[in-house]
């Protein structure tokens, strides 16, 4: 029944103003008030479910597990798709572009093994973490019990001898078959397990072709390397052709060897994605024949912060080279909103236009060589590339007298086809060798830029030798880029990086702008996109002066500009110079003018004098460590808070490098600028890479150093403090710390924002070990007591209220002076020393 003019409505006690009402007063009926009423409690109701997770060894999924078996190792792998993720955990993950990974790994050895999560997704989500991003669902008891669950079923890292260990990994959706590579440590030894797991819904354009059949065996030709050579340039055509008579499609500009697995490896490594079968997307790529077929696979690699991408055709070729497969491809760029191919759409004739020699000058998808030169370092940084050398056989084409293919799409080229021998192994860089020779590579001596040498932009320069060769380098700030090239590239992402590299060996090197920046911009991307910001001119002036080429010729000197993305603060980047037999590995961390940085402001010699350093042996260390305080303190020195779980020994600049080539960034002060950009990225859920982080107290002092990784947002980043202690372990400095994993931001009166931290503090701890390893800075590792235990379900809380809890010890890390495999890292048992102190 309607009420009638003049009722009103009180629902359980409140009023539809939302006000507080004595239960039965009548207050005026608003048809709007009870609307917004009805949808504030249903919205209070959706908070109050309760929660009930699925029993992971009944999953359905689990019918479709993978195995596979390496030494005394048993790993099973299986993952589930959306609805069978949504039925385990209740939680519509994909949603929130998560995606589990279910794995088991069964120890046959005698002696412990170590999962790296790392391995699997560097960003992975933590079980805590995925629990409190779904917490607005659930009343506080049903929290609990979804992040109690998601916690109990997460995978665990270690596995006793003769045990076995299950769990989820909570890793970034990835659409299609779902890749991952798994690495394990186990008697010293890292063994990689690489799994394919198809996915239901989805079938990959590469699993409907009956590979075995294509050829006849009498069709595929037995081949050394010299005969490939022979073939690719003298018999294999130019190109594909189109789907009529005499129609010529893109140009063949890349030729593999490998097997099947090794390609697949090759790909997943080096982050690309496969196509579906009867894709839409790719019904233009399709038409491109080879040997009167469309592409046996069709792969993808997408740059995350702008329209380009690359694409990959591939086809099984008629021949196999000492024994492996071959493969034929063609490699361009591609450009999600490309005004050349919509005018071509409607119907405008563009050959000899106007707007195709502009297309061709400007496009980013014109420049072939751009896209194979990143495809071969992609696999070379990927460490997939156990040769590589470059043929001829394409046919030249300038960006002036540019070839179209049937489809409208014009293109320019040197002529050359790149040559890749793939491992299913990883390879080393200075591991890859280099086939044909100096004599092929078209480039004449001396030439490495395209245009004259290029002067530096400031007199801000680094230097460093090795052997017969030296790197120069500098960065320009903002404002100096601005003024150089005329354009904000800043604002754009983009940093140029200026080097200047001396060969004077007799050995054709290579310079390997992917080191710089594994998301480096080519030239042509770059001054595409600073072309709406200034002329013409000067855009070409850009791209003449960045790096074009990879060669270094014999004894000479070049000098231009690679494009990297933006890095304030201290810009930390390699130049990788390969060839002559050996890697020529430099790293370099440059100040850039601009940001103000807390930890400019500590005078790390002067915080203690020659009285106050210990210098102790390892048994003492340990018992020191024991001593130290468990957790930090506020400014008073009265509440503890987080945890002091991490130890490391090495020197500041050693420790500070390390740091930031596992792409941890520094901490900017706090200051009105700074406090602004915080509270900005706070609430938009921006990132803001060098956000301030509040003051702790160890030693009566607030942290030396305050480092933070960004993850997607502001809310999801990774904070760390340290201190450096009066200790030295055999002169070497002992700085002590702590870590925490954001998983939430609010705000607050003192500082703008404060975190939600993950509380599983240990998880963290782990984490931020791998990523040292797989950083090479790590020399060897173990594990002192002195935070003390708490356990789950008797959690201790920081100074913000966060609970937290911890097995008690703190790890103890020895930084390497330079990059360390992982195979070499050194495991410390440092239980002998432990005293079982407790510090308050």
């Amino acid at each position: 029944m309607k009420p009638e003019s003049g009722m009103s409505v009180t629902i359980w006690g409140v009023s539809s103003s939302g006000a507080s009402s004595p239960v039965g007063k009548r207050i005026p009926f608003c048809p709007v008030r009870l609307v917004l009423t009805l949808g504030m409690l249903l919205l209070v109701g959706c908070g109050m479910q309760p929660y009930r997770g699925s029993n992971v060894d009944s999953a359905s999924f689990l019918a479709r597990t993978i195995v596979q078996e390496d030494s005394s190792l048993r790993v099973t792998a299986a993952v589930p798709d959306a609805e069978e993720t949504l039925a385990l955990t209740g939680l519509d993950l994909y949603r929130q572009g998560i995606q589990p990974v279910w794995l088991k790994v069964d120890n046959l050895g005698d002696s412990p093994a170590r999962i790296s999560l790392w391995s699997i997704d560097r960003d992975y989500y933590s079980p805590i973490e995925v629990a409190y991003m779904n917490r607005k669902r659930f009343s506080s008891e049903g929290y609990e019990e979804m992040q109690k669950w998601l916690h109990d079923n997460g995978l665990q890292r270690q596995v006793p001898p003769g045990e076995s260990r299950s769990g989820l990994v909570f890793t970034h959706l990835k659409p299609g078959t779902r890749g991952f590579n798994l690495e394990i440590f186990h008697s010293r030894i890292s063994h990689s397990f690489t799994f394919f797991v198809p996915m239901p819904g989805f079938t990959a354009d590469y699993t409907q072709v009956d590979f075995a059949t294509l050829y006849d065996q009498g069709e595929i030709r037995q081949l050394d390397q010299a005969g490939l050579k022979t073939v690719l340039e003298e018999d294999l055509t130019c190109c594909t052709t189109g789907p009529n008579p005499g129609e010529v499609g893109g140009p063949i500009n890349l030729a593999f060897v490998g097997t099947p697995l090794a390609l697949r490896r090759s790909l997943l490594r080096a982050d690309w994605r496969e196509s579906e079968a009867e894709s839409e997307d790719t019904l233009r790529a399709r038409q491109h024949l080879f040997e009167g077929r469309p592409p046996d696979a069709i792969f993808h690699r997408q740059r995350k912060d702008g329209d380009e991408r690359l694409g990959l055709l591939l086809w099984r070729a008629p021949w196999d080279v000492d024994g492996e497969p071959g493969w034929v491809g063609s490699v361009y760029y591609t450009v999600i909103d490309n005004t050349f191919l919509t005018r071509l759409k409607s119907g405008e004739s563009l050959r000899d236009s106007a707007f195709l020699s502009r297309f061709v000058s400007e496009s980013v998808s014109a420049d072939l060589d751009g896209a194979s030169r990143h495809l071969a370092q992609n696999f070379w940084y990927s460490q997939s590339l156990a040769k590589l050398g470059f043929v001829t056989g394409v046919g030249e084409a300038s960006v002036d007298s540019p070839h179209v293919t049937f489809d409208g799409v014009a293109y320019f080229t040197n002529g050359l086809r790149t040559v890749l021998f793939l491992s299913e192994d990883p390879v080393a860089l200075g591991e890859t060798e280099e086939l044909y020779g100096r004599e092929y590579i078209r480039a004449e001596a001396g030439e490495l830029f395209k245009g004259q040498q290029i002067p530096p932009p400031n007199k801000r320069l680094y230097s460093q030798d090795k052997g017969d060769l030296t790197v120069t380098t500098a960065v320009p700030s903002a404002e100096e880029t601005e003024t150089i090239f005329g354009a904000d590239l800043y604002r754009k992402n983009i940093q140029p990086i200026w080097v200047q590299v001396k060969n004077r060996s007799d050995a054709t090197l290579f310079l390997t702008p992917m080191g710089v920046d594994p998301a480096y911009y080519s030239p042509r991307e770059s001054a595409g996109r600073i072309r709406a910001d200034t002329d013409a001119q000067r855009s070409a002036e850009l791209e003449k002066s960045g790096i074009s080429r990879l060669r270094v010729a014999p004894r000479s000197i070049q000098s231009g500009y690679i494009f990297t993305q933006v890095d304030e603060g201290t810009k930390s980047f390699n130049v990788d110079v390969i060839g002559g037999g050996e890697p020529y590995l430099m790293s370099f961390f440059v100040p850039v003018p601009g940001l103000k940085l807390d930890h400019q402001e500590v005078d790390i010699n002067g915080l203690y004098s020659g009285q106050e350093i210990k210098n102790l042996d390892l048994p003492q260390l340990v018992a020191q460590l024991e001593q130290l305080p468990c957790c930090v303190r506020d400014a008073a020195g009265e509440d503890r808070g987080d945890p002091l779980n991490l130890v490391f020994i090495g020197e500041a600049q050693d420790l500070y490098y390390a740091f930031l080539r596992a792409g941890w960034d520094e901490t900017e002060t706090i200051y009105g600028a700074s406090l602004l950009k915080t509270a900005a990225s706070a609430l938009t859920g921006g990132r803001y890479r060098y956000s301030p982080v509040s003051a702790l107290y160890v030693f009566d002092r607030p942290q030396d150093i305050a480092l933070q990784r960004a993850r997607s947002s502001i809310h999801e980043r990774n904070h760390m403090r340290l201190w450096l202690t009066p200790l030295r372990l055999e002169g070497k400095p002992v700085w002590i710390g702590q870590i925490s994993r954001d998983i939430g931001v609010r705000l607050t009166w003192r500082t703008i924002t404060t975190h939600k931290i993950d509380p599983d503090v240990d998880e963290t701890r782990e984490f931020l070990l791998e990523d040292m390893a797989y950083s090479q800075a790590l020399e060897k590792f173990g594990y002192v007591g002195g935070v003390g235990p708490a356990p789950y379900d008797q959690p201790r809380g920081n100074l913000t209220g966060d609970p937290y809890f911890t097995d008690g010890r703190r790890i103890v890390m020895w930084i390497a002076d330079r990059q360390r495999s992982i195979a070499d890292i050194e495991v410390v048992d440092l239980t002998p020393w432990y005293t079982g102190h407790i510090a308050d």
